[in-house]
């Protein structure tokens, strides 16, 4: 028999009044296991990319909001820390795994490997173990950031088009590297985020890391997620740490305009049970912003999102039809179209509205 409190959490659950119901599209059963990253391209007819807790890469369409397989990776030997396409070209996807080599794959060939990036001044156990890469918009450039070895944390990049490792930085971070983010207009601004609690702005047309360093931002907790956003048309930055809370920096500030514990964000989310709650992603829209976050109670899975208006985070919408914990998400701010993927190895497709619109 449920008791009080047991009726009073399920009733806040499920209390969607201030929840705007999403536009569920599709779905597909990718895996039996964990999807784990998602990228997708930004034309009206995207490709989706997604990788997986078995070490697999698959390449989706979505035509007329249908998925269709494209194309499926070989398991690879390590672990896969991500996937991503390419800015200019459609057919053109990055792969990167935990021992040291992101391989760009030309998807009209996939059997050929096309491009493969590696730390080519490291042998044997100075092998750099890899965390996190990113692509510069224009794909020029192409960074990795690694676990610790011997004492030094490394952000290391190449120059894509002759396939050369540039060189890295390695006093800047004293701790796994966990993200790395080019500026989505200026291939010359990279964040890194660590462990160590840090997130540090670099400015890559400089030639010594020490004149890098533009600034250093301490979270005061550890990084687990970054992206860059623009509020009143200047750069700002989103951080979700790996308690799951979040803060916003302006960059010309040196500490968040606006923080929100785990527990601010439990109460905003209207969920009672903090033991399972996560925050997922956080998205720019047109006009404004929203995080993915959820929850589970008993046997179902809770997904909403928060939108970030003048007052702070709102209520937003309610995804009723997901059925996991959602692991990663890829979202077109010109199509609306939100792609999440999670612990269950399904892939949701959703329409959304700008709720600032």
């Amino acid at each position: 028999m449920s008791n009080d409190k047991d009726i009073n959490d399920h009733n806040n659950l499920c209390n969607s009044e201030l929840f705007c119901e999403c536009n569920y599209l599709s779905e597909v059963l990718v895996t039996s296991d964990y999807i784990f990253n998602i990228d997708a391209t930004k034309d009206n007819n995207p490709n989706i990319a997604v990788t997986t807790a078995n070490k697999s890469c698959l390449v989706y369409s979505l035509d007329n909001n249908q998925l269709a397989t494209i194309w499926e990776s070989k398991k690879e030997k390590s672990k896969l820390i991500g996937c991503k396409f390419s800015g200019r070209e459609k057919h053109l996807l990055y792969i990167g795994n935990s021992d040291g080599v992101i391989k760009i794959i030309d998807l009209r060939t996939p059997e050929n490997v096309a491009v493969e990036f590696t730390d080519t001044t490291a042998e044997g156990d100075e092998r750099k173990t890899f965390n996190c890469f990113d692509v510069s918009a224009n794909d020029r450039l192409l960074a990795a950031g690694t676990d610790v070895l011997g004492g030094d944390a490394f952000v290391l990049f190449w120059d894509i088009r002759n396939k050369k490792l540039l060189g890295g930085y390695w006093e800047s971070h004293t701790d796994d590297v966990t993200q790395v983010r080019f500026h989505p207009d200026d291939m010359n601004k990279l964040l890194s985020g660590s462990t160590d609690g840090l997130i540090n702005l670099y400015d890559l047309s400089q030639t010594s890391e020490d004149d890098a360093l533009i600034d250093t931002l301490n979270t005061e907790s550890s990084v687990n997620e970054l992206q860059w956003f623009t509020k009143n048309n200047k750069d700002c930055i989103s951080c979700i740490t790996h308690t799951s809370d979040l803060q916003l920096w302006d960059l010309d500030k040196g500490e968040p305009y606006q923080s929100y514990s785990r527990e601010d964000l439990i109460a905003k989310m209207m969920s009672e049970h903090d033991d399972d709650f996560y925050l997922a992603k956080f998205h720019q829209l047109k006009n404004s912003q929203f995080i993915l976050g959820g929850s589970q109670y008993k046997t179902k899975e809770y997904l909403r999102a928060l939108s970030l208006q003048k007052k702070g985070l709102e209520p937003y919408l309610e995804f009723k039809n997901n059925q996991q914990k959602v692991r990663d998400s890829a979202f077109n701010e010109h199509t609306n179209i939100l792609v999440t993927g999670g612990e269950k190895g399904v892939l949701n497709i959703w329409k959304i509205s700008d709720p600032s619109i």
